[in-house]
């Protein structure tokens, strides 16, 4: 209680602070996690909470997808819980890329938790909404990233072997074939093909029994 009396007084200056997250920074996180992070990020010039900004091309919901990805391993992964929730908030108005990305990285994060239903729930709505958003987020890589063709996408990847690992191969062939059509990166006719080989085995057993 006294840690956060004192810093009140304090203002957080730095990304945090230009951003208007010092109230976040502050109750979200203890003294101890909040230089944890500082320290994990290895952020030399310390303009995560320190030096006066007055312009970045940096955006918040950017910053916080991107200071998440420090915090993968399952000792950290409470840390990037938190962030990636609070980076959820600004996902409204946000950039479309910017979106994007940040699902990728609530992606990653969460199926490394899938044992718990809570987080592979939360894998699958992340990888639902960032399908949800494969059009424009196309229009988008397509704008900014001129004659380059479209990266990977996680969403439709991660769905599918999610749905193939349960045995729901027409949603997951549906998926693919999604994916391929719109032009993302990846194997999809492998994966096609996988899932159609294994609907055929499962119904020549049904028929042979």
């Amino acid at each position: 209680m006294g840690e956060i009396r004192f810093e009140q007084h304090l203002k957080v200056k730095g990304l945090i602070g230009y951003f208007g997250l010092e109230n976040w920074w502050l109750d979200e996180f203890n003294e101890d996690e909040r230089n944890y992070i500082k320290t994990k990020i290895n952020n030399s010039d310390n303009s995560l909470t320190s030096g006066d900004i007055s312009f970045t091309n940096e955006t918040v919901i950017g910053l916080l997808g991107t200071l998440a990805c420090w915090f993968i391993k399952p000792e950290d992964r409470n840390i990037a819980h938190r962030i990636l929730n609070k980076a959820l908030e600004f996902s409204t108005n946000a950039p479309v890329l910017d979106v994007y990305f940040l699902y990728n990285q609530m992606i990653m994060t969460y199926y490394k938790d899938r044992n718990i239903s809570e987080y592979m729930d939360k894998t699958i709505d992340a990888c639902r909404k960032q399908i949800d958003l494969a059009p424009d987020a196309k229009k988008a890589f397509k704008k900014e990233y001129r004659n380059s063709p479209l990266p990977a996408h996680r969403g439709y990847k991660q769905l599918s072997i999610i749905l193939e690992k349960i045995g729901c191969y027409q949603e997951a062939i549906k998926l693919l074939k999604q994916a391929d059509i719109q032009g993302w990166a990846g194997d999809w006719s492998n994966r096609i093909e996988r899932c159609n080989k294994k609907m055929k085995k499962i119904d020549k057993n049904s028929f042979d029994y």
